[in-house]
């Protein structure tokens, strides 16, 4: 019995739960040679890469997840990362730009792109993203944290001892567990790669917030917040 670019897609899957991305690379490759469209394999093939450092095989498939959904921001968000960690801040900065731009109302898209106009030494940019980020989500503790590193670093005293407060004085709201949920029925009819796409954007947005939970904690001293922002860079690079 021929087996379908789904059946290849699930051992992927089943290789990436034990961390054999090696073999998951062979099993959505094979996937996509049965069907090249399949967006899942594609995008885990994409991260499958990503969590070998093979950044330039990783961008490939981005590209071509790009080209196939070019109105997808959570994809220029993905590849932006690898570019950076490939050393290409100038063409990561251009993806976040059109991530915001398709996603403007989304607080995170701002404070993935002040990272990078950060790293760029561009800190007035960077400081003017997390305060979009602020406005957006005003509960944002680690925008307020990160704001207060820069406005420290370019000698703004009185400003970042503001925000290192309000940081600190911060508690994380969100519950995933109080998340409403829409009706069954009021979910529209799509394809299984459109659901998981879905799915995929709003877990990188959990991922953003869940990091809210740890603020408190971490944020006690100054040192430990300059500790935290070399944590939050590690984020960034998605590593878990």
């Amino acid at each position: 019995m021929n087996q379908t670019a789904q059946d290849y897609y699930i051992k992927g899957i089943d290789r990436c739960k034990n961390d054999n991305f090696a073999e998951a690379i062979e099993w959505f490759s094979q996937a996509l040679a049965v069907d090249s469209k399949h967006h899942e394999a594609r995008y885990n093939r994409a991260k499958s890469f990503f969590k070998l450092q093979r950044f330039s095989e990783a961008l490939d498939d981005f590209n071509i997840l790009i080209e196939l959904q070019p109105d997808n921001a959570f994809y220029y968000s993905e590849r932006a990362v690898a570019l950076h960690l490939s050393g290409d801040n100038g063409l990561s900065l251009q993806d976040l730009n059109k991530a915001v731009e398709l996603e403007p109302h989304k607080p995170f898209r701002y404070s993935s792109r002040a990272f990078i106009k950060e790293r760029m030494g561009d800190l007035k940019g960077a400081i003017a993203d997390y305060e979009k980020t602020i406005a957006l989500d005003p509960e944002d503790a680690i925008a307020f944290n990160n704001k207060g590193l820069i406005e420290e670093k370019l000698g703004y005293i009185e400003q970042s001892n503001k925000s290192f407060e309000r940081a600190d004085r911060l508690d994380p709201k969100y519950d995933p567990e109080k998340t409403k949920k829409a009706p069954a029925s009021d979910l529209p009819k799509i394809e299984l790669h459109k659901k998981k796409e879905q799915k995929l954007q709003r877990e990188e947005k959990l991922t953003m917030k869940g990091y809210l939970r740890l603020v408190k904690s971490l944020l006690t001293t100054r040192s430990e917040r300059k500790a935290f922002k070399e944590f939050l860079k590690g984020f960034l690079k998605r590593k878990s």
